[in-house]
């Protein structure tokens, strides 16, 4: 029955691309209908993910405290609900999906590097489920990071249903991702910047554009649903003096050590929980639960279904000592209910953490510098963007999102300075960024959007070019141009008359005297060729001859028998990089399949 149903769907597929290539259209119109599918389906994914939360969190926190006729006892049973949430929420991944615990988006990161963006179609339930109870039952959690995996496994599922390629099932998988982040936060700019600056690591217009389309889908579904009122409605803010520039700036320092405190935090409590506590998978969530929920009892706001700390600290309504606690008791509950392996997102808590920082900071500068500084209110809305840009290390993500869930453009300046020092920072400080950091951990990494391992296990010895058209020193300008003209190639090395690499000419070398008629034909190669600054040797890795390409901002460089000799061997380019690493990371993908 199965085969049939696939064959039935294969075949109404091979009809539409008939049809669609005879009716002349745009060749990735096929993936925009897809886009659209996936965007569709998310949009509804997010709204029902709303709707488990909100069952969870009645079911426990309304209807259990009602039928307990101590209102005591009751009241000490809030401690107890994150813990049985956390221990669903473990049994469901031990037995069924371990993948879906956590903060997901490592996960989906993985899958496209490692997996080709291969995710089982069960995630989508189970991601669901866990996050909802997470959640619903008081877990310190966000629900971006369950809605992006949700979305990032429709698009898998769908791109496995139709066929599609491995590279349109990256970018369905892409367009899940955003019209996940979009529809929850009612922000569609940000959820495409998000997956082309994070998760793709791809801004090319044929990446772009079905994940803009997917975006919007799920985001007018979302309207339609939930509604389309900002996240936070707080009052305009602006800046107060020019002198505020400076404190912005300091903010955005001090912010970006907090930010690698927060992940260093997140991962210390994971660490203790696979590593040290040697209890079964499943309890662990449940010994997270119970400790988010006895700090909690005294801080209710850490809730992950409460927003109250964050719109007070946007409004300026929070005593400061308050504002100190809630920093450390927010990073603290957010690492036991993650760190121990429930599931949800890390957005929200950032978003907590950076507006409570942010106005504690307003707090303490408004007693030293009270002439020039704004309220307290202005400092947590660019906190929020500071901490958030800080843990993700993506400026342009944070700026955008902090905008979008509050549509405040005002403070949009500091909003800048803040999340750019604060990545500067924090990257300084710490390389990975809250989600590299957990691949990190694993054999298989990333970097770029590509999986490290294949690059720098591989060799180039075998990609190495032997008839590639070369430049002699002496070789007129004329020559060259038209050898450069006949060629597939738009530079070339340049070699002396022992055959030793001296330099390169690319054809951006010829510009500067192209129109030059007087001066073109007095030139020969050394007058025009740049001296090496890379060259590769046949034992080089991928990686390393894609690193130096990158850096030099060349096509091809060079490959010499020894840097020593500097005797000419060939060429290596960056297509014929790419072209080994697509097919080792697909016999990867077979192979794990």
């Amino acid at each position: 029955m199965q085969q049939t149903l696939t064959q039935k769907l294969r075949n109404l597929q091979n009809k539409g691309l008939r049809t669609l290539y005879k009716l002349d259209t745009p060749g990735d119109f096929y993936l925009l209908f897809l886009a659209t599918l996936v965007g569709a389906f998310t949009g509804f994914g997010a709204y029902l993910l709303n709707l488990i939360v909100e069952a969870v969190r009645f079911s426990l926190f309304d209807q259990a405290g009602t039928h307990i006729i101590n209102s005591q006892v009751a009241d000490y049973l809030r401690i107890l609900f994150p813990a049985i949430g956390g221990m669903a929420v473990g049994l469901l991944a031990f037995y069924f999906s371990p993948e879906v615990k956590g903060h997901g988006i490592p996960s989906v990161m993985d899958a496209i590097v490692t997996k080709g963006g291969l995710i089982r179609k069960r995630v989508t339930i189970l991601t669901s489920i866990n996050s909802g109870m997470t959640i619903g039952s008081g877990g310190s959690a966000g629900k971006e990071g369950p809605i992006v995996q949700i979305g990032a496994a429709i698009g898998s599922t769908i791109g496995q249903l139709f066929h599609v390629s491995q590279q349109r099932m990256r970018v369905l998988v892409g367009c899940g991702t955003a019209a996940g982040l979009a529809a929850v936060f009612n922000a569609p700019i940000a959820g495409v910047l998000f997956t082309v600056e994070i998760i793709l690591v791809d801004f090319s217009l044929s990446v772009l554009t079905p994940i803009v389309i997917s975006s919007v889908i799920a985001t007018a579904i979302s309207h339609y649903l939930v509604g389309s009122t900002p996240l936070f409605a707080i009052p305009a803010y602006s800046l107060h003096s020019p002198w505020e520039f400076g404190l912005y700036l300091v903010m955005g320092l001090f912010g970006g050590v907090l930010s690698v405190i927060f992940i260093k935090t997140l991962y210390g409590v994971e660490d203790f929980f696979e590593e040290k506590l040697t209890l079964p998978p499943w309890v662990k969530p449940a010994i997270g639960g119970l400790l988010t929920g006895a700090i909690a009892y005294y801080f209710p706001s850490l809730y992950g279904f409460d927003d109250s700390a964050t719109y007070s600290a946007l409004t300026g309504h929070t005593a400061i000592i308050m504002l100190a606690i809630l920093v450390v008791a927010k990073i603290l509950a957010t690492s036991f209910t993650l760190g121990s392996g429930a599931t949800g997102g890390l957005f929200t808590p950032s978003l907590f953490i950076g507006a409570t920082f942010g106005a504690l900071f307003g707090n303490v500068a408004a007693v030293f510098f009270p002439s020039i500084t704004a309220s307290p209110g202005a400092y947590a809305l660019v906190g929020m963007g500071v901490i958030v840009a800080g843990t993700i290390h993506a400026p342009l993500t944070a700026l955008l999102i902090i905008f979008e869930v509050t549509t405040d453009y005002q403070i949009i300046l500091p909003l800048m300075l803040g999340t750019v020092t604060s990545t500067l920072i924090a990257r300084w400080i710490e390389k990975e960024s809250i989600y590299t950091m957990k691949l990190s951990q694993i054999s298989h990494r990333m970097a770029g959007g590509r999986n490290v391992d294949i690059l720098r296990t591989h060799k180039i010895h075998n990609i190495i070019q032997k008839d590639v058209p070369v430049v002699y020193e002496h070789t007129g300008f004329q020559e060259i141009l038209d050898q450069l003209m006949a060629s597939s190639y738009s530079s070339f090395p340049v070699l002396n008359t022992q055959n030793q690499v001296t330099g390169i000419i690319a054809l951006r070398d010829l510009r500067p005297v192209l129109f030059d008629r007087d001066l073109a034909p007095l030139l020969v190669a050394t007058d025009i060729m740049r001296e090496n600054l890379f060259v590769l040797e046949p034992n080089d890795t991928l990686d390393e001859a894609l690193s130096k390409m990158e850096i030099d901002d060349s096509e091809l460089l060079p490959v010499v028998e020894s840097k020593e000799s500097m005797k000419y061997s060939g060429i290596v380019s960056r297509e014929q990089i790419i072209k080994r690493y697509r097919k080792e990371n697909l016999l990867l993908t077979e192979n794990q399949d």
